[in-house]
């Protein structure tokens, strides 16, 4: 076997990650082979990774420095089940075992205990034999450039070889293990599909819901990432006694939403994901409950060649579709389910016609931060404060009205209302999640791409501190729509701004409009009320959004392509965060953006400390 070679890397930051981290473990061992001149080597070939005790630092630091490194090992590592580390002081050795999907264990030995030479002999040997350290499941593939992809043997009654997938996506490494990896190029078959994605998760047994059955409910449907293959393998003991590995194979591949290119495709994908949202609830009883920029994908769609009127397109036959992309409404598509969207990661799905839904705890937080619906974050909804306007129901735009004859006749439009008194009390316990808390979630996916996005040519404006505040602050987002609903300009300090200068003046209107639909939340409304209904959000944003690409479609902003770059926060002290990683960047094959940065004083977008990564399916 070739040769284990330790080094000491403090100095040394290893590509290939991932999650794109810019950690630099104090010990880093990897195969001989492996080792690049510069000293360095790939994540994915790291072997051991650990940390030595220096002065100026608490013992708690030093300890949480060095699991951080397993952390990250076991996320550049898909076929890790233990990683191994340590903390090395001048009077003892912290050997670390981060297991994935359970979490860490540790043993000290002072350097003149007995044992300490048979641990490290143990530690030494399990990393030349990992045994059930590993799951043999995974090869390595010769890397290709800073990228290591895996071969995936999958056993069964006719066993599934995955060539070259690369991990484009991992997450929670001592909970569900997460692993995403991907060859768009798959030539793999299941059920007559290519199997394009691979999803490994390290999932508790007896869970409520498990995706794998919600997906099996979902089965095909336009702008839902479709399920091919699924099976279930026990973890070797005594790793884990309460997970299982979950495989699932999925057909679609799809770029982050904050890829997008330009404002009118990124209000396309919002109005589609919106028309999924309702499709899944009240078609297949079903909810997302965790929409983020990390489950909404977008794949560009081939532009069509044709075009058919209205009159033609939309008629009295298809009248009331109850799946009907915006392409179609926009004369851009024959197809009303041809969609540029992608929904993943049914992870927090839930089945509403299951008796387990029916019998959990109706309050029940789910969400990823920044996207996650403020009643959903509070549990419980959102204050009520009198006096107050009941926004109108927007009039529909003419196409919308010709394709959903049904959903004007049951949200027709009204006047504006005055509300004066504060409602009756109501039952908090009748209180849940529900599709106008995912619909939400679209509008913070909105509104993040836009305060985000650095358009092509366009001079380099930073993110308002203010703004970035209200954003990304748990207990302030609140006050973000409270300010757009009253018509409030972007909030900041400096030369900052919330959005951009060249999309502010005309998309600013249509976030006033948006954010006083969420300005009352339904639960204090009468069952009377129009827009006292779960899909009414869904509708008023689809009207809004519609009615905004109709009367500007032809404008420059709406066509004008954004950097891949994001756009830049004045200060702040998270770690950075782009848009996408590189693996993913290599992955969908997005050329990097040529323009100059701006300038040093400021600092690149953050991401909250609790934010989970983009892709996650």
């Amino acid at each position: 076997m070739p040769l284990l070679v330790f080094k000491f890397t403090e100095n040394k930051t290893h590509c290939g990650h991932v999650t794109d981290t810019g950690c630099k473990p104090d010990y880093t061992a990897a195969f001989e082979s492996d080792w690049d001149p510069d000293g360095t080597t790939l994540w994915p070939y790291i072997q051991f990774a650990g940390e030595k005790a220096s002065g100026g630092k608490s013992r708690d630091s030093q300890e949480k420095q060095a699991i951080s490194y397993l952390h990250y090992l076991l996320l550049a590592r898909p076929e890790l089940y233990v990683a191994q580390g340590l903390l090395a002081s001048n009077k003892s050795l912290l050997f670390l075992f981060g297991i994935g999907g359970d979490g860490i264990r540790s043993f000290e030995l002072g350097w003149g205990d007995e044992h300490l030479p048979q641990l490290m002999f143990a530690m030494i040997y399990r990393l030349y034999k990992p045994g059930h350290f590993v799951d043999v499941k995974y090869t390595k593939c010769p890397r290709v450039d800073n990228f290591v992809p895996y071969t995936v043997h999958i056993p069964g009654e006719d066993t599934i070889i995955c060539h070259n997938f690369l991990p484009i996506s991992a997450s929670n490494p001592f909970q569900t293990r997460t692993h995403v990896l991907s060859n768009p190029n798959s030539e793999v078959m299941v059920q007559g599909k290519p199997l394009k994605v691979l999803k490994d998760q390290l999932c508790r047994v007896g869970t409520r819901f498990n995706e794998h059955m919600i997906l099996s409910m979902i089965g095909s449907v336009p702008g839902v990432v479709e399920m091919v293959y699924h099976r279930v393998f026990d973890i070797p003991l005594p790793l884990s006694s309460s997970r299982r590995k979950y495989l699932t194979g999925l057909h679609q591949f799809g770029k982050p939403f904050t890829s997008i290119p330009t404002l009118q495709a990124m209000l396309e994908a919002a109005y589609d994901i919106l028309e999924v949202l309702r499709y899944l609830r009240f078609e297949l009883q079903i909810l997302h409950r965790d929409i983020s920029k990390g489950n909404v994908l977008y794949n560009d769609p081939i532009p069509s060649t044709t075009s058919m009127p209205h009159t033609d397109s939309i008629g009295e036959s298809n009248a009331g579709l109850p799946l009907c992309f915006i392409k179609y409404l926009l004369d851009e598509s024959r197809d009303p389910c041809k969609t540029s969207a992608l929904l993943i990661d049914f992870n927090h799905g839930e089945d509403l016609t299951s008796k387990q839904s029916f019998e959990h705890k109706r309050i029940d937080r789910t969400g990823t931060p920044v996207f996650i619906a403020r009643a959903v974050q509070l549990g419980q909804p959102v204050p009520l404060c009198i006096p107050t306007i009941l926004p109108a129901v927007p009039d529909s735009p003419e196409p919308y009205t010709r394709a959903h004859p049904d959903r004007v006749a049951k949200f027709p439009p009204t006047l504006a209302k005055l509300l004066i008194d504060h409602p009756a009390r109501h039952d908090n316990s009748k209180w849940r999640h529900e599709l106008d808390h995912d619909a939400e979630s679209v509008w913070w996916l909105l509104f993040y791409w836009t305060v985000t996005a650095q358009p092509k040519g366009a001079e380099h404006e930073p993110i308002a501190r203010g703004i970035w505040s209200l954003l990304t602050g748990d207990d302030q987002r609140g006050l973000l729509i409270g300010a757009l609903a009253l018509g409030q300009g972007p909030l900041g300090n400096g030369t900052g701004t919330g959005i951009h200068s060249l999309y502010y003046k005309s998309l600013w209107p249509l976030f006033v409009r948006l954010a006083n639909i969420l300005a009352v939340d339904r639960y204090w409304l009468e069952g009377s009320e129009t827009q006292n209904s779960p899909e009414y959000i869904s509708e008023a944003f689809q009207r809004l959004i519609l009615q905004f690409i109709l009367d500007n479609r032809e404008a420059d902003f709406m066509v004008c392509q954004v950097e891949e770059r994001p756009r830049r926060v004045q200060k702040a002290s998270q770690e950075p965060h782009h848009s996408f990683t590189n693996s993913q960047r290599k992955h969908v094959e997005i050329s990097k953006c040529s323009s100059s940065l701006p300038s040093i004083q400021e600092e690149p977008i953050m991401r909250p400390a609790k934010e989970e990564m983009e892709v996650r399916y």
